[in-house]
């Protein structure tokens, strides 16, 4: 597929694949990672779709972006405490992080192309975002945790109907296990149409949930062609 660089939102982003495309992927990374460290992906799961994998805006050191600042010292001692669930967190910097997104969704014309697709803060990104109003054909939440779910909680009902795949490993050192059965109780709360991907690893995705990702970004949706894998 061809992969080139384009401008969107204020956004760098990583573009994959034909924009002509009945489907759309956004794929927004976690803290500290870059579109590059997850594109190749794109070419593996062998799917015709327009990926496309934007930086987050902020500069990490030494390596990566973030798509709200992050206190290091207070991570540190988050970590330090063992994994977490960060559902009291209320980020800076949200805000203008959904505007980016919803500036490049709305840039790919009808938002019901589009799967969001988001790993560690970039789910919380993914999900902050369709809580406050984005629809997406579908979202993908790998690996992450509720932020701010006093606001959220009201919120919920927007998901009625939304197809939702929520995956979690139970060794994730960073962000507890248990935090990702509650993003998945708090989908099913709100009315999504759920799917549960546990695995054994860390706080990655493996090749199991590249598999069940591949399967739900292929899923019919009663959109297209769709199809299955």
């Amino acid at each position: 597929m061809i992969e080139r660089r384009i401008e969107c939102a204020g956004l760098s982003v990583l573009a994959i694949g034909d924009p002509r495309a009945e489907r759309v992927v956004i794929f927004l990374h976690g803290r500290s990672m870059e579109a590059a460290d997850l594109a190749p992906f794109a070419h593996a799961l062998g799917i015709d779709a327009y990926f496309l994998f934007p930086d987050a805006p902020l500069p990490m050191s030494p390596h990566g972006y973030s798509w709200w600042p992050v206190d290091p010292e207070m991570r540190a001692a988050r970590l330090a405490a063992g994994p977490s669930d960060l559902f009291e967190v209320d980020p800076p910097e949200r805000e203008p992080a959904r505007a980016a997104l919803a500036e490049l969704c709305a840039a790919q014309g009808d938002a019901r192309r589009i799967v969001l697709v988001g790993f560690s803060q970039g789910g919380m990104l993914a999900m902050d975002s369709v809580l406050h109003g984005l629809r997406p054909l579908a979202m993908a939440l790998l690996s992450t945790s509720r932020i701010a779910f006093d606001d959220w909680i009201p919120r919920l009902p927007l998901l009625k109907g939304l197809p939702v795949l929520v995956s979690h490993g139970k060794a994730d050192r960073e962000l507890a296990f248990a935090a990702g059965e509650a993003v998945c109780a708090a989908a099913r709360r709100g009315g999504a149409e759920v799917t549960w991907h546990a695995h054994d690893e860390g706080h990655e995705i493996p090749l199991r949930t590249w598999r069940a990702l591949k399967r739900f970004i292929v899923a019919d949706f009663g959109f297209g062609n769709g199809g299955t894998a």
